[in-house]
């Protein structure tokens, strides 16, 4: 390993090979596409992002593999599907026989950094192998939104006082070998529920301070989304129209937050590294749901608001200014990754390098195992009626303009995406081609499986009381 490091290390300094290219990749959790400036909405939500996508080329048509963060991250550290690589639903943990990105990277020479605010990224799912330098901020998840949702005037936190931002600098100054090329992984939480945005960036979409603070206390008096759950989908006092828009105005002040901070980690790493030789990736790993479909957050559903995603690249092979609307994925980047960095990218990725255009024909899988971590938010209540039409996996599949949906149950629902983008108006089998439909079914069961009604998980290391505190604090779990 010590000569393969050393080999390495030389080929990143020069001495007549092509330098690696530094690697950045920041996910900024739960973030839907279709509610950014930076895409076209019509309220100021990413002013930074807009002006990150003329460095770089921005992708039209990027899809997660999930509906929620582990998942997705696992597959976006593997270039698997979660059939293979295992982080979800029911196992919560990265399969240990497959390599990560950051172990593919620190085994030539990177040196590698990660940053993250979300509880799935850390060493209980295994998602922080490969990372010399890591920091995860779960831990203090829970106090940071109480302090937000106690903070009348809406002060919030200044991007200096962030801690992602503060250790991403400390690592800079002080961990940083300028000998070696870098592979920085930051994940940054603040779009996620509760959405407790400041007034700087709240008065972007609401009226005056006092109608954000009446927000707060009326949607999170406990600092918490939970409850908030429990009401909608109970059916105990469903959310009203008027609360979906207050809501709505409240996450575009996440996502003003979340653009923020975006700036100062990328002013950051140019600071460092030169752009022309930098990989540097934005990106989401799932969206969310705001009404859509009647439901809330990220569960439950693997409709459109759920599954794509932003996707921004800047650097070498990405071309300033361009727009593209071919099919990608989330589990892309680890082929793109790999290859940008010299290496074989290996037998177990089945994504493409983002660096060429996708196939017309591809087809693009993902998948939602039975919901057992999500139906533990309701795990208290003694009812259980409400949540029986989500007791079951799910499974798509997405070509050019026709997305499937097929439930546990073998339900299936089909939409022309580009027609119809809110998934609002199901097709009849019959209008579709039925070659098309026969392929999307047998890529489905190829990639995923046979569908299962339930699924019993297996015991974990989230099985422990302080695993499922984090799980709690992140309103994934029930009540203690």
């Amino acid at each position: 390993m010590g000569l393969l490091l050393a080999f390495s290390l030389l080929a990143g300094c020069g001495g007549g090979e092509r330098k690696r290219p530094n690697i950045v990749v920041l996910v900024l959790d739960t973030v839907r596409l279709d509610y950014l400036s930076a895409y076209g909405y019509d309220r100021p939500t990413t002013p930074f992002l807009e002006d990150f996508a003329t460095q770089g080329t921005r992708f039209e048509r990027a899809y997660s593999t999930s509906s929620w963060t582990l998942p997705s991250h696992g597959s976006l550290f593997t270039g698997t599907m979660p059939k293979t690589h295992r982080a979800h639903q029911s196992e919560l943990e990265v399969a240990t026989t497959l390599p990560l990105l950051a172990e593919r990277l620190w085994e030539v020479g990177y040196q590698t950094a990660g940053l993250s605010g979300n509880v799935w990224i850390s060493p209980r799912s295994g998602l922080h192998r490969g990372f010399e330098f890591f920091r995860n901020y779960a831990g203090t998840y829970r106090q940071k939104n109480e302090q937000k949702a106690a903070d009348r005037q809406g002060t919030g936190i200044s991007v200096d006082d962030h801690e992602t931002i503060q250790d991403l600098r400390y690592w800079i100054a002080n961990e940083r070998n300028e000998e070696r090329p870098f592979f920085l992984f930051v994940n940054l939480v603040e779009p996620h529920l509760p959405y407790l945005p400041p007034w700087q960036n709240a008065q972007h979409f609401l009226g005056s301070n006092q109608e954000r603070w009446q927000a707060v206390q009326h949607f999170y008096p406990q600092a918490t989304g939970a409850k908030l759950l429990k009401r909608h989908y109970m059916r105990e006092e469903p959310l009203a129209e008027g609360e979906w828009a207050t809501l709505t105005r409240m996450y575009e002040g996440v996502l003003r937050t979340a653009d923020d901070l975006a700036r100062a980690i990328t002013e950051a790493v140019d600071g460092c590294s030169d752009p022309e030789n930098t990989l540097f990736f934005i990106l989401s790993d799932h969206g969310e749901n705001i009404g859509d479909h009647g439901h809330f957050t990220h569960i439950f559903n693997i409709y459109d608001s759920n599954l794509r995603i932003p996707l921004f690249a800047r650097g070498p092979g990405f071309p300033a200014g361009e727009v593209r609307k071919d099919l990608v994925q989330i589990l892309d980047l680890y082929p793109t990754i790999l290859s940008a960095a010299g290496l074989a990218v290996g037998e177990q990725a089945i994504g493409l390098d983002l660096r060429g255009q996708s196939p017309e024909d591809r087809l693009l899988l993902a998948s939602l195992e039975y919901p057992k971590v999500s139906l533990g938010i309701f795990s208290k209540t003694g009812k259980v009626e409400p949540l029986v039409p989500y007791m079951t996996e799910l499974r798509a599949a997405v070509s050019g303009r026709t997305k499937l949906i097929v439930k546990g149950t073998g339900e299936e629902e089909i939409f022309d995406v580009l027609e119809d983008p809110g998934e609002e108006n199901p097709l009849d089998p019959a209008a579709v081609d039925p070659a098309l439909l026969d392929r999307m079914r047998r890529a489905i069961v190829n990639a995923i499986g046979e569908p299962a009604p339930t699924v019993r998980g297996q015991k974990t290391d989230w099985d422990t009381a302080e695993g499922l505190k984090a799980i709690r604090e992140m309103g994934y779990g029930g009540e203690e």
